[in-house]
């Protein structure tokens, strides 16, 4: 499924903090985002009218700044504190004072009982480190404890930071356990927050997709959208002799502009992604239609001609979709009605790819130009003609491509035995798969990071985007 994009601790998340007097354990290895989250959390509890304080064991209060400069416009300097224990005075205008336990505690709770708002939000980061300054050996919980009487008498939400994922005595303390992991799918990385605990709510997603830019924590939810109900709002870009832009601003950036003209492209869906290859491949198509360019289809396998119009007619309206958009449908009987259905007898691969052809130079004739997009649906061709008949299809459209002014976008299904070999023949080669329920979109040719397939709505638009998991 297609995603929304949100700046800020998952929804799951914020709920249980806002209950009060829990322990909260956020584990992960290294840059995994541990604190980027902690940071997002004080945030989200900030503007919610709560409380929230951070502690820094780790890390010198200035370099947090620098590193989190949108926290300066919270004004809570007073609230990230540095918790370093060190024999040397200390410049730092906040910072809590300590050399045993005791001290630490003290201070803490003094802090918390005096605190009016509610909920309110103590962030250890990390609790290792903090363990470790006190020389107290990791598997000595008595400072973790002392907290929970803190958290229990204060109503106060602890949260301790914790270096790696391994099971520690401290889980079966705790409320709730979030680990942070990164993850690779073939050599790309992936960012998943996991709800392996909770205590006070059900957990609906227990995986979470996160990315991290520009210090900010970026999570993911799933959306069903299956057609668009609205136009797209985007800005048609002026003609270009060597690229047809995607219409997509990240998109554009891997290809440097767009598709190339006379290439041809692949797109291979994976399990899970249902149709959400359409949000990426439509929006080239539209590009041309809005410049009076032609678009062809043979529509993939459940996807009909009327299931094209569905798609388009809201974007462009009537009078473009009937003028631009060119559907194939393969029929042994009858004809349409309709100028821009293209009914193809379904003879054999030769002949109907000779009449396709045919009617694709009679539409550029027309029309009155060379340039056009043409959607392959390459399970379609396989079922009609099958795997070895469509690998010369294909064969013949990578070179009917380089000898054209045209936008060839092939989309394949997981699975198909085309696949094997069908890279040597491509310009481009991307690939999108389901995870977590969040559709991913990543390129083999030329090779990238992954991304998100993200659609943002306004009352009156649409807006297709692809974030990278960074």
């Amino acid at each position: 499924m297609v995603a929304i994009m949100s700046i800020s601790p998952p929804d799951e998340l914020l709920a249980m903090l806002r209950s009060g007097g829990q322990i909260f354990i956020i584990k992960g290895e290294a840059g995994t985002g541990k604190t980027t989250l902690a940071m997002e959390i004080i945030r989200s509890i900030e503007e919610d009218g709560g409380c929230g304080f951070y502690l820094s064991t780790r890390v010198p209060i200035d370099k947090i700044f620098m590193q989190f400069p949108w926290l300066k416009e919270l004004k809570i300097e007073d609230k990230i504190l540095d918790a370093r224990k060190t024999i040397l005075p200390k410049i730092d205008k906040y910072f809590i004072e300590f050399l045993t336990s005791q001290d630490f505690l003290k201070v803490i709770y003094s802090k918390v009982s005096q605190e009016k708002k509610k909920p309110i939000v103590i962030i250890i980061d990390s609790i290792d480190a903090l363990k470790a300054d006190l020389d107290i050996p990791p598997e000595d919980f008595s400072i973790e404890k002392m907290m929970v009487e803190i958290s229990e008498r204060t109503g106060a939400n602890t949260i301790f930071i914790s270096e790696g994922v391994k099971e520690t005595k401290l889980d079966y303390i705790a409320d709730s356990i979030i680990i942070l992991r990164k993850k690779y799918i073939n050599g790309r990385v992936i960012r998943n927050l996991e709800l392996e605990k909770t205590r006070t709510t059900e957990i609906k997603r227990p995986v979470i997709i996160f990315s991290i830019k520009d210090s900010r924590f970026i999570h993911f939810t799933s959306k069903v959208l299956e057609y668009p109900t609205k136009p797209l709002d985007v800005s048609i870009p002026e003609e270009n002799t060597v690229h047809v832009s995607t219409l997509i601003e990240e998109f554009d950036k891997i290809l440097s502009g767009g598709f190339e003209k006379g290439s041809i492209n692949i797109i291979e869906a994976g399990r899970g992604v249902g149709r959400d290859y359409r949000w990426v491949s439509a929006p080239p198509a539209l590009n041309l239609v809005f410049k009076k360019k032609p678009a062809f289809f043979i529509p993939s396998e459940g996807y009909s001609p009327a299931s094209v119009r569905k798609w388009f007619e809201p974007m462009i309206g009537k009078e473009l979709y009937r003028r631009y958009i060119h559907v194939f449908q393969f029929s042994t009987t009858g004809t349409s009605s309709e100028k821009n259905i293209h009914v193809i007898d379904w003879a054999d691969s030769v002949t109907d790819y000779k009449t396709i052809r045919e009617t694709i130079s009679s539409v550029l004739d027309e029309l009155g130009t060379e340039e056009f997009f043409f959607y392959v649906g390459a399970d379609t061709l396989e079922h009609l003609y099958g795997a070895e008949n469509l690998k010369r299809i294909i064969g013949r459209l990578a070179k009917d491509a380089k000898d054209s002014s045209g936008v060839f976008l092939v989309v394949v299904k997981t699975g198909q035995k085309i696949l094997e070999g069908l890279d040597h023949l491509a310009s481009t080669y991307f690939k999108m798969e389901s995870l977590a329920g969040i559709t991913l979109f990543y390129g083999l040719l030329p090779a990238t990071n992954t991304y998100s397939l993200v659609i943002e709505e306004t009352d009156e638009k649409i807006i297709p985007k692809l974030i990278p998991i960074e």
